[in-house]
């Protein structure tokens, strides 16, 4: 970045730490929770809402900083300037884009538009877009990973993970009986207040009098309940989970306000890792309870990563990942095909292979890598060369293909194989003849972004091969579960895998499942016409047709706006990266930002 952008940059960031320090701190952070609060209205779109571009990622920077100012603000009934706050926050994030502009008179080659081809998206969307997964996900992942250092974790927070998982479910729980009782509640007061004023009629008596002679007690607890919106007693969790289990989670995951090191939007973020304001010693604000979940993921792996069983939880996480794995493509084939985990090429325990699917004469290479999302650097270049490394690196996408390749090779070559488990005991025997058709399939822990969707941008493989198809363990678990409740089939499935196939390259998207929710709208994805001179952008709502599926599966009906394609783009106009085309792809990967949030 240009010092020119950099001191453009401190400026914007700057003025809005002083815009905030005259800010008081309840009246903020409560009206981004009546944006993000337990309550989901299911057919609002948040972004015309809020009228950002990464509401849920700015609204953490937005608090974070928040809490990182002194407070000066004299005037608690003040209204914050939200509209002035809004468009210095979409300033600020938007600046970063700049980072991938070439700088005056810089001479642009090829080797400079590949970098910022592949740095650019995967820089967005990691400092864009928040964790797009289901609760249920979030939870059954840390107890997983994290249950078997119980002990551990136990000794260095005060709190076990049991614990941990219990108090989230609480505050969620309270939250969202508070608002029950409030909504019963205002029908309640609503009938008070008819015969409010059919006593003043009936008595003939003032206003004044009548509340004097009259006993609102509906009315009364609404205004008590409405004050404790997004509000959790402490008291109330020392009695659920005892004083010392409270305070070591309210030492962990609550922040107040005073003055600490936070400014960029890019650096590490104390809310996100805390994201409870500790309002006073009875009470705590959440004003977007999904994150607390996230924080104790991201605080339970920054423990035991730090730790001395750093390389037992990497081992567990991967067993674990390759467990969910096998359990969800069960879900979907059942008894009609055969499973093979931990499978080697010979009886020595060489080149494993994490799962085959053998369904009648189709076979799934199954590869499962659990490595995890790198922050990318702010350099375009430093990040292009990380990025490639990590691809390449036996946790990434590209060693799941290459070990998916050598098998199919293998299979291809002979008549038949033979394949062995960890005790050299025959396992499986495949004959050449009876295998019609081969899908590789690599699973990632976490999301890769358009580096997993879009594979032609760092995938190496012979040009005869078709691509394989990348996905992570959350969205897998959704797509299956999609086809299924959608009354797809296993031949569904196929027919998409064929399709990725065919069209793969053409298509850009940095979400998973706003390809296969195109699919299943429109019955396939023929009718895009994809092609090398007809590239596929896809509305990130397409994905919208998974959260309807998770709101009806609870017996609340949603309709979301119809997402629309984005088609026409050339090879030429997605890899000219100059300056002008920059600006196109920073407003297209503004828009791939506002991805909706997994929620309940």
């Amino acid at each position: 970045m240009s010092t020119n952008v950099y001191d453009k940059l401190e400026e914007k960031i700057s003025s809005l730490k002083e815009l905030l320090s005259e800010v008081n701190t309840e009246n903020l952070i409560g009206l981004v929770a009546t944006e993000f609060g337990i309550t989901v209205d299911t057919s609002e779109n948040i972004f015309k809402k809020t009228q950002l571009n990464s509401p849920f990622k700015q609204y953490l920077y937005l608090i974070g900083l928040l809490l990182s100012t002194q407070d000066k603000s004299k005037s608690p009934k003040k209204e914050p300037p939200m509209e002035k706050i809004k468009t210095i926050l979409n300033e600020i994030t938007g600046s970063y884009a700049e980072l991938f502009l070439p700088s005056e008179g810089q001479e642009i080659d090829e080797r400079w538009v590949e970098a910022r081809k592949i740095s650019m998206p995967v820089f967005l969307n990691y400092f864009n877009t928040n964790s797009l997964t289901y609760e249920e996900q979030v939870i059954e992942r840390v107890r997983e990973w994290f249950t078997p250092f119980d002990k551990y974790i136990q000794e260095k927070s005060g709190v076990s993970v049991d614990e941990l998982l219990r108090i989230f479910i609480f505050i969620r729980d309270n939250l969202q009986n508070r608002f029950d009782n409030i909504s019963i509640l205002r029908g309640k007061m609503d009938e008070e207040r008819e015969q409010f004023f059919n006593y003043m009629k009936k008595k003939k008596v003032s206003f004044e009098q009548a509340k004097k002679e009259m006993v609102l007690p509906n009315t009364i607890k609404f205004g008590e309940e409405l004050q404790l919106v997004h509000h959790i007693k402490i008291e109330e969790l020392k009695d659920e989970f005892g004083a010392e289990v409270t305070k070591s989670f309210i030492n962990l995951f609550s922040m107040v306000r005073q003055e600490r090191n936070f400014f960029y939007y890019t650096e590490s973020n104390p809310f996100e890792k805390s994201p409870i304001w500790k309002k006073s010693d009875e009470l705590l604000f959440v004003p977007m309870y999904k994150q607390i979940i996230h924080a104790i993921q991201i605080q339970l792996t920054s423990l035991l990563e730090d730790s001395e069983h750093k390389a037992k939880f990497y081992k567990n996480r991967d067993n674990k990942s390759e467990d969910r794995t096998l359990e969800i493509f069960k879900n979907l084939f059942k008894d009609s095909a055969a499973y093979y985990t931990s499978v080697f090429e010979n009886d020595k325990s060489q080149n494993e292979h994490d799962l085959l699917v053998q369904y009648g004469e189709t076979l799934f290479i199954v590869e499962v890598k659990a490595s995890k999302v790198k922050e990318p650097f702010r350099d375009p270049d430093k990040a292009y060369n990380r990025i490639k490394r990590d691809f390449k690196s036996d946790g990434g996408i590209q060693k799941g293909y290459d070990q998916g390749l050598n098998l199919k090779s293998l299979i291809l070559e002979k008549e038949e194989t033979v394949l062995y488990d960890s005790k050299g005991n025959e396992l499986v025997k495949l004959e050449k003849e009876k295998i019609k058709q081969i899908f590789i399939i690599v699973v990632t822990a976490e999301n890769m972004g358009v580096l997993a969707t879009n594979l032609s941008y760092l995938l190496e493989k012979p040009e005869a091969e078709p691509y394989a198809w990348a996905c992570n363990l959350y969205d897998l678990e959704t797509a299956l579960n999609g086809i299924i409740y959608k009354q797809g089939t296993i031949n569904t499935f196929i027919q998409y895998l064929q399709e990725r196939e065919e069209f793969h390259e053409y298509l850009v998207a940095s979400d998973e499942l706003e390809i296969l929710g195109c699919f299943l709208e429109n019955g396939g994805l023929q009718s895009l016409n994809a092609s090398k001179d007809n590239i596929v952008g896809f509305d990130p709502d397409f994905s919208t047709v998974f959260d309807e599926i998770y709101f009806e599966k609870r017996g609340i009906i949603s309709k979301y706006p119809q997402p629309k394609l984005q088609q026409g783009m050339s090879k030429k106009s997605t890899n000219g990266l100059k300056r002008k085309d920059i600006k196109k792809s920073k407003r297209k990967q503004s828009k791939e930002s506002k991805k909706r949030n997994r929620k309940k």
